[in-house]
């Protein structure tokens, strides 16, 4: 999808401490025998603090550095979760419209795996007229009696963050040239582990443990014809990724950086990066490492993050890539119009 006229206009974020592998380690949270292997560096950890309030936090900052703007001039409001925010019945998004935004702004809460904040940004870039603003806000705290941050995924940890992007129709640091995101029907089952539909796992206390769905799927695969449902995801993403860069008007040897999701080294470079020619260097894989897997918000808090470490420039373009269960796959190009001043070293950011 081409999304002419639709611009970044700031980017907020709440990222919690990290609490590193060393000390997950010498409390027996997470495996010593791996440390070496995986190289990770720790997962952000948000405490008892809710997902929705990281989330305001992040979108407190974003208008903070927006250059005037205000919540009331918003025309949409885009919340990006994967996993549960506060009372079951509850919508995280009025706690926004409570302390921040107010009710008068449509506001509606994106349930689309990791991929969540790629689809706010399909949907912004369709629902906008000139003159036009939304806020899309994306925010995890996984810290949950059914979830074991330092082993649910293998090779992987969750971190926890608030992450918010303020689009607008007129100006911004970065424009959005291109964003896509598609589904592999035929995929469903990579993360389902075999476990029954109903009642619902989080009704019955069923943790939620991915390296064990995984391990299960493995098992399918060879069972029957796993192997192509694997296959399709791969040329899936590739054509995803060309026909995303193809709307951009640019190749992918015009990309500064790109943005995976925060995973397995070993899975983004065997997996990943070797498809479309790159290394772990091109990618934001580092700094993912010590932070941790953050649901919806790996790829944009890494753009921040590049911009204030000075890795991005005035015409630089990103790629961004998603990958969610379902399977979802989702891509977008940026490119930077300007660096903005809170980026800059011993700017107000």
């Amino acid at each position: 999808m081409r999304t002419p006229d639709i611009y970044l206009r700031s980017i907020g974020v709440h990222l919690p401490p990290v609490v590193s592998v060393e000390t997950a380690v010498a409390e027996g949270r997470y495996p010593a025998d791996e440390m070496e292997y995986f190289r990770l560096g720790g997962a952000a950890v948000a405490g008892d603090v809710p997902a929705p309030e990281l989330a305001l936090r992040a979108a407190r900052h974003a208008f903070e550095r927006s250059g005037g703007m205000s919540p009331r001039d918003l025309d949409l409001m885009l919340y990006a979760d994967v996993w549960h925010q506060g009372p079951e019945g509850w919508q995280p998004q009025y706690y926004l419209q409570q302390h921040l935004i107010g009710g008068d702004v449509l506001s509606v809460e994106l349930r689309h795996g990791c991929c969540g904040l790629f689809s706010a940004l399909q949907l912004a870039a369709g629902y906008l007229r000139p003159g036009g603003s939304a806020l899309l806000v994306g925010a995890d705290n996984h810290g949950t009696p059914l979830v074991d941050r330092w082993r649910m995924i293998e090779g992987n940890v969750m971190g926890d963050a608030g992450c918010a992007l303020l689009l607008t129709t007129d100006t911004g640091f970065a424009e959005l040239r291109s964003v896509n995101v598609v589904v592999l029907p035929e995929a469903e089952s990579v993360n389902d582990g075999g476990v029954p539909m109903f009642p619902p796992d989080a009704t019955v206390g069923r943790p939620l443990d991915f390296a064990a769905r995984n391990r299960e799927f493995r098992k399918r695969l060879f069972a029957r014809d796993g192997a192509g449902v694997m296959l399709a995801i791969q040329t899936t993403l590739m054509g995803l990724v060309d026909r995303t860069l193809k709307e951009a008007g640019i190749t992918l040897d015009e990309v500064a950086r790109v943005a995976f999701p925060h995973g397995r080294w070993d899975d983004l470079e065997h997996r990943g990066v070797n498809w479309f020619g790159l290394t772990l260097a091109d990618t934001t894989w580092d700094y993912g490492a010590r932070i941790g897997h953050l649901g919806v918000s790996d790829q944009f808090v890494a753009l921040d993050h590049l911009l204030a470490a000075g890795a991005l420039a005035r015409g630089d373009y990103m790629l961004l890539v998603g990958l969610g269960a379902g399977t979802t796959m989702a891509c977008a190009v940026l490119r930077i119009l300007d660096v903005p001043q809170e980026y800059a070293p011993g700017g107000p950011g």
